[in-house]
């Protein structure tokens, strides 16, 4: 019989059983697949691969974990819809303090039952990588400044053909005032080469 890893399964290896730890500091080393971001439902991350650093400074009442994250992922490009990979790096602060009451996680800290005996750090990684990405998702830019983006799917998206935009050049040249119009296509134009 075949045994299939469920989506908690693969989550289960990013928890620190912090119970058994001493007081002071403590290193652990997370690897981040595929499968990672696979475990979470509508990710936007299609692949990637990280290293997670993390050092936990078991305190009486508290754990601090300074976390850092490098590695690349694979999203969907905003330009051109084909898939880019892009870098991934963090550096924060998580700090886990315990209560019996239940507490709003809200990213900086997190809130357990004194009965735990682990903290899952699958959600606070996967924010992090996601925090970390850029607000606009598209190829680099080669030498000269151009995207790298897939050059038939640009194609798709011109709105104006070079020769609708000479002529449309030729005309404001003809009349002799700047128009705002052109001046806007013409910026458009020269970000898209």
């Amino acid at each position: 019989m075949l045994y299939f890893r469920t989506e908690v399964d693969i989550l289960k290896k990013y928890a620190i059983p912090y119970k058994g730890l001493s007081t002071g500091k403590h290193r652990f080393e997370f690897e981040v697949d595929d499968r990672f971001f696979e475990a979470f439902e509508n990710s936007e991350i299609k692949r990637g691969r990280a290293r997670v650093e993390v050092e936990l400074d078991r305190g009486s009442a508290l754990l601090t974990l300074e976390v850092e994250i490098d590695g690349e992922v694979t999203v969907e490009c905003d330009r051109c819809l084909e898939d880019c990979t892009l870098p991934v790096h963090y550096r924060g602060e998580l700090v886990v303090r315990f209560s019996e009451t239940q507490e709003e996680y809200d990213g900086e800290v997190m809130w357990l039952s004194p009965a735990e005996t682990e903290v899952n750090l699958a959600q606070y990684i996967y924010e992090s990588i996601c925090l970390s990405l850029p607000y606009q998702r598209v190829h680099p830019t080669d030498e000269n400044g151009r995207p790298t983006c897939n050059p038939e799917m640009l194609a798709r998206f011109r709105i104006v053909t070079p020769e609708e935009f000479g002529r449309i050049e030729q005309e404001a040249a003809e009349h002799g005032a700047p128009n705002p119009e052109f001046e806007k296509l013409k910026a458009l134009k020269d970000q898209m080469e």
